[in-house]
């Protein structure tokens, strides 16, 4: 009797933390490209009113990063400042693939973080401050949109995961 119940409980629980789990997913998506929006801001400032060097501006920029976002920076920060050849837009592209954990971002998503290398990329002050803006808007609409999506599917995703096991120690029983 007692071991029927512990599995039950333990199917319940298992079924509920597989909902938070996806509902944490989702906010973490939100606060990376919300994180990658706010980093493109201090980058502008950095790089066109300080005139602070690419690779310096990443690595102020990753202090203040949170989310996976802050070790992919650090990474792109020290390869550039050794250059070993590549062209920033490799660099920054080999980061983004590298550092960011599967998942974290839909297609549509890394893409846009892959073209921010080449937003990067200008020598020119006013060019790149109008493709940093540019980026940043950009991320503004996905960040907003991310975070539509975890409001509505987070507690779609609690509520059928409780649902769900309470289904199965329905069915169990």
């Amino acid at each position: 009797m007692w071991m029927k119940l512990c599995g039950l409980v333990c199917i319940f629980a298992s079924c509920v933390l597989t909902g938070f789990e996806m509902e944490r997913r989702l906010k973490q998506r939100w606060m990376f490209l919300w994180e990658m929006k706010e980093t493109l801001r201090l980058l502008e400032k950095d790089m066109t009113w300080h005139r602070t060097p690419l690779p310096e501006a990443l690595l102020g920029a990753a202090q203040v990063c949170k989310t996976p976002l802050g070790p992919m920076l650090v990474c792109c920060a020290g390869q550039a400042g050794m250059s070993g050849g590549q062209s920033f837009g490799e660099i920054w592209q080999e980061s983004a693939r590298g550092k960011l954990p599967d998942g974290l971002l839909s297609e549509a998503q890394l893409q846009a973080v892959l073209e921010t290398g080449k937003a990067l990329c200008s020598a020119d002050t006013v060019l790149l401050k109008s493709n940093l803006q540019k980026q940043e808007l950009m991320f503004e609409n996905l960040s907003m949109t991310a975070r539509e999506e975890w409001r509505e599917k987070g507690m779609l995703y609690r509520r059928l995961s409780a649902a769900a096991g309470a289904a199965a120690v329905i069915l169990l029983l």
